[in-house]
């Protein structure tokens, strides 16, 4: 696991420097670190790290903590998601977005009966949404989740600090 890891992170970075050797600092960065806002707020910590393949198609990589214990429903546990985005006007303007994703999801909900139920399984979806410049590193992205998720067909809504190198 380690070495998938490892070669992961090097590909994922050899990649970033050939991309903005080729491509210069006047079109995309290469770069992107993801946190979810609202989540703490409801004890959901996300992290993501992703790159680009041109002005308009990002990969990434993210994982999310779940301690919700204090409010309902109860969950504890992680995922892990691969997100590919499409942002239809270039990444250096306000636009629209889609994204697919997949992933894994180790959880445990409480159910109404009082008993804890673990979803270990594949989870999937796609989310359309919007991206917002507020600075020339940062920007807001917000969508909605519309997919297979704690066992389940789930829309929910996203609200994410991205933040480029």
């Amino acid at each position: 696991m380690k070495e998938k890891l490892f070669l992961f992170f090097f590909l994922f970075f050899f990649h970033s420097k050939i991309y903005s050797q080729y491509f210069g600092n006047d079109v995309a960065p290469n770069v992107g670190i993801s946190i979810n806002i609202l989540g703490p707020i409801f004890g959901i910590y996300s992290l993501g790290i992703s790159t680009f393949l041109s002005n308009q198609l990002q990969i990434g990589l993210s994982g999310t903590y779940y301690s919700t214990r204090h409010i309902d429903p109860q969950a504890e546990g992680s995922l892990v998601e691969y997100r590919m985005t499409y942002y239809f006007s270039g990444i250096q303007k306000n636009g629209i977005t889609l994204a697919l994703s997949g992933g894994f999801e180790s959880i445990e909900i409480k159910q109404d009966s009082g008993q804890w139920k673990k979803y270990e399984d594949p989870i999937g979806g796609v989310i359309p949404g919007y991206s917002w410049l507020i600075g020339k590193n940062l920007h807001l992205l917000a969508g909605l989740y519309f997919g297979y998720q704690f066992g389940s067909f789930q829309i929910t809504p996203e609200i994410s600090f991205i933040y480029f190198f």
